[in-house]
């Protein structure tokens, strides 16, 4: 039976995967609430990123991303990293108030209404548009 968080997270699956700029990224559901996005910034249509979100909590809490190598499975390959403000492929996280590993370094963003997570509406969708955004404008290249 599945869990209340597994029902919402498939809903706004759902929705995430037909709403209108659904063509910015391919979405796979791996199980649970884990997704593989592949994403490209607009400039570089070519450079196909692979983001793992997976939450603990949906929507409840925000999710982690890692990017993940589709050729090997692995997210502790720094290539598999875009070079974006916020993330750092060398610790293999992001320091942006929107991932769970950003609130973990940044615990003060947990109850700064500016910062804190906001678990209305869809997160996923949210989630997915903020890193397309973040890539379309901050896109430096792949890290090596």
């Amino acid at each position: 039976m599945p869990t209340l968080c597994e029902m919402n997270f498939e809903e706004d699956f759902g929705v995430a995967k037909n709403v209108d700029d659904s063509n910015r990224w391919s979405l796979e559901k791996i199980g649970g609430l884990e997704v593989w996005a592949s994403i490209s910034p607009a400039s570089h249509p070519n450079e196909i990123f692979q983001a793992r979100l997976i939450w603990k909590k949906y929507p409840q809490e925000a999710p982690s991303l890692k990017f993940r190598d589709p050729a090997t499975g692995r997210v502790d390959l720094t290539s598999a990293w875009p070079k974006v403000r916020g993330f750092r492929p060398t610790s293999f996280d992001t320091c942006v108030n929107w991932t769970a590993e950003g609130l973990k370094i940044h615990p003060e963003w947990n109850t700064d209404n500016r910062y804190k997570w906001d678990p209305h509406g869809n997160v996923l969708l949210r989630t997915l548009r903020i890193l397309i955004d973040e890539l379309d404008g901050y896109f430096e290249g792949r890290h090596p």
